[in-house]
Order: structure tokens, then sequence, then C-alpha cells
């Protein structure tokens, strides 16, 4: 009777436990409903406005703006541990939303000019019949709502009640062995959230508005979706399809190549002859090289005027014309993804057991028969976690393209990524290359979908 008691006690939530839950959610309602308010004066002339703290947090307009996404997602975390019963990790968490959400107020306040307010002032100073030029605005002034600083007092008062009773030397030992996995992983985790979660977030965001990258994104909804995939008309229509059939053609010419190429050099380096170390260090070395080096030694030797290819081969041939182009992007990418796909090959060699390749041989199967019946089904997993890495790499390709041929030969060889950074970058329609860019991770999700699902339908029961 007393072990249900006490195994019910400790199913049973505290209420210091429901309090952090509480707060947790307090803190996402109070940030939904918070602002910034914003002044500026100029000649004799004072305009305000105010902007909701979700809106300024999709503004892309300050770099203290980054500590935003930092502290909602370690309120989730708190909210997750707090449920889990995992009340160290949980006042962590807390602790970092708050210092996270704390440093914004401070250094956005701080701030002397900011796009994102600057945009709706200037209008209001237009309206107010006020001529002047945006060096004419030296400074804004910038406070927060109160429901900021409740946001703020939240996160503090979470923290408060997932901590433990420091009196005890047992709960110092009990921190000390809950948090210590965290302080591994907490660099990572930081970068993880401000350069990928973040930009992953901003992109998506991005690709529903018109932003030239300089002045605040406005959202526009579908639009950019109906212009380049139903607008015939327009360039950007035409742009996607010659971008993305670019990109599936070479998945499709470079993919195979990618896994059978360092499958054949590892079935060679595992006999185990005389330098194979030797040639494994060479056959890596490229991996090791940046795309950009890698591109460019390989077109001084395509070069049609002093390349060795032609000089070696006696030809005249323009190897950055279709249709060698696209051999000369195959050939370069290959040679440089080799050396990593290889290493996977050669561990999953070592692992077979010998026993397997003696057995064939006594009951007479030759070469190609031990590869077929014993060599490939050892090596089902690491072909297909390749085939899909592969894929998705390829997806991605940009740099060798962009190197060898750009967009020369009526755009013959350039891919969807080439596009996007032309349109963002050079011609600032940075909201249609976020669409460009969801389109193709939405292909990639989907390849990488049905490949993920062959790989579990061919998994043993």
């Amino acid at each position: 009777m007393s072990q249900t008691v006490s195994a019910a006690r400790k199913q049973a939530m505290t209420p210091n436990a429901l309090g952090a839950i509480l707060l947790a959610l307090a803190f996402f309602v109070f940030f939904a409903l918070s602002g910034v308010n914003a002044s500026t004066t100029l000649k004799e002339t004072t305009v305000s406005t105010s902007m909701p703290l979700p809106q300024l947090f999709f503004s892309l307009s300050s770099a203290s703006i980054l500590l935003i996404p930092v502290a909602l997602v370690c309120m989730l975390c708190t909210l997750i541990a707090t449920v889990g019963r995992q009340r160290n990790v949980a006042m962590m968490f807390s602790l970092v939303a708050f210092l996270a959400f704390g440093l914004f107020l401070i250094f956005f306040s701080r701030e002397q000019m900011n796009s994102a307010l600057y945009t709706p002032l200037s209008e209001a100073l237009k309206n107010a019949g006020v001529k002047f030029k945006k060096r004419d605005v030296k400074g804004i002034e910038t406070s927060f709502s109160p429901g900021a600083f409740m946001a703020l007092a939240a996160c503090g008062l979470t923290a408060l009640l997932c901590m433990p009773k420091w009196r005890k030397e047992q709960e110092w030992r009990r921190v000390g062995h809950d948090l210590l996995p965290y302080a591994y992983i907490a660099p990572h985790l930081f970068f993880f959230i401000i350069f990928f979660i973040t930009p992953a977030v901003y992109g998506v965001y991005a690709a529903f508005t018109k932003w030239d990258l300089f002045n605040e994104p406005v959202f526009i909804g579908l639009d950019n979706f109906k212009t380049m995939l139903f607008d015939s008309q327009n360039t950007y229509y035409r742009q996607l399809r010659n971008g993305l059939w670019n990109t599936v053609k070479f998945v499709l010419y470079s993919v195979p190549f990618c896994i059978a190429v360092p499958l054949t050099l590892a079935l060679a380096l595992h006999a185990k002859a005389k330098g194979s170390k030797f040639f494994q260090a060479i056959y890596y070395f490229p991996s090791l090289l940046s795309i950009t080096t890698v591109t460019l030694s390989w077109r001084y030797m395509f070069s049609p005027d002093y390349g060795v290819m032609n000089r070696f081969f006696g030809s005249t041939e323009n190897w950055f014309t279709p249709p060698y182009s696209w051999i000369v992007i195959v050939v370069v990418t290959v040679w440089w993804c080799t050396g990593s796909t290889m290493v996977i090959y050669q561990s999953a060699l070592a692992s077979i057991p010998q026993d397997h390749y003696e057995a064939a041989s006594v009951d007479g199967a030759g070469a190609w028969q031990k590869f077929l019946h014993i060599t490939l089904p050892g090596m089902r997993y690491p072909l297909m976690y390749t085939f899909v890495t592969s894929v998705v790499a390829q997806f991605n390709i940009y740099g060798q393209p962009l190197i060898l041929t750009g967009f020369a030969n009526r755009e013959a060889n350039a891919v969807l990524l080439m596009y996007i950074q032309e349109n963002a970058v050079k011609k600032q329609v940075a909201g249609m290359s976020a669409a460009m860019a969801l389109v193709l991770g939405v292909c990639i999700m989907i390849v990488s979908f049905f490949q993920l699902k062959l790989m579990r339908s061919n998994a043993p029961d």
C-alpha cells in the first residue's frame, strides 16, 4: 500500500511544476500581445508608431532580433522539460530564455536607427507634410509595452519555481548530473538555433513576402508562388522550370557515378594490395578541398585554349558547351565527392565476416557471385545511406555550374540555386528567391521521403 502511495506521489505533478507550466505558457501569450513603441522628432514635428513584437521578429531589421528565437526555443524546451518532470533542465532553459530576452530588450532599445521602425515613422512624417532625407533623422526613441516586461518576468519566475533547494549537497550533485550533458551540447545548440532554425523560419516567411533585402518585407501571401507556377509570361516561371529541370538532370547524371566509383575504389583497396594506404590518401584528398578550388582546377584543365585535356587528346572541342558541359560538371563532382563515400564503403566492407567469403569459395562461388550475394547485402544500409545523402547533396548543386559555365549557352546548365542567388543578391528580389528555395526544399523532402520509405521496406522484420 505504501509503495502505491509513493508511486502516486511521484506521478502527481507538484504545484511548482504546474506554476512553471502556466508561466511558460504565459510567456508566449505576453510575447504575442506585447509590442515596441517608437517616436522621433524632426523640424519640431514629433511622430510615433507602434509595432507588435511578433511582427518585429519577422522584420529582419536588427542583429539583436536574433535573440528572440533563442528565447522562444528555450521557453519551448522549458515547457517540454517541465511536463517531462525534468526540473533542473527546465530551470536551465528558462534562465537562458530570461538572459536572451533581457539582452534583446536592452540592445534593441539602444539602437539609434532601426529600418523596421523607420519605415512607418517616415510615412508619418510625410503625412505630416515634413520634407526630409533619411540622414536628417538623427535617431529613433524606442520603448517596450508592459507585455514585454511581463514576458521577461514570466521567464524569471519560471526559473525560480524550477530551482532546487540549494542547501542540500545532494541537490547540487543532482543538478550537476542533470545539466552536464547540456553543457557539452550547448555551443552546438546555440549555433543550431541561430544559424539553422532561425534562417529556416525566416526563409519560409520570406517566401510569402515582397522583399528587397534592405527594406521591411511586405506580406503578399501566395503571389510569389502564383507567379512562378502559373504565369507563363513571367521570367520567374521560365527560371523555375529551367533551373529545376537542370537540377534534376544533374542528379540523374551524377548520383549513379557518386555511388559506383567510390564502391569500385573501396573494393580495390579492400584487397590490401601494396601501396593501398597511399592510394587511399590520394583518393580521399579531393574531399578536403573547397568546391571553388576543385572547380577552378578542373576549369584550367578543360580550358579550350590552354587546357591539358585538349593538349593531351589533340582535341579542339569546347568542353564548356553542351553536351560536353554536363560531362565536365559530373566529372568534377564525382572527383570531389568520392573520398568521403569511399571511406564509408571501406568501413562497411571491413564489417562483413570473412567466413562468408570462405564458405562461398568452398561452394564454388565466383567473384561476381560473392559480390552479388555477400558484398552487396552486407553493405545494404551504407549503400542506402549514401544514396539518400548523395541525392540530397546533388539537389543542392551550385558551385560547379556557376564557375564552369555560368549562365552561358542560353542557360543550358543553369540550376535552380543559381537563379535563387542571382535574384536575391543581384536583382534584390529576395521574396521570389525564397519561394524558389522553398519549392526546391519541398522537392528534396518528397524525394527523401520515398527514399527513406524504401529503406524501411528493405529493413528486416
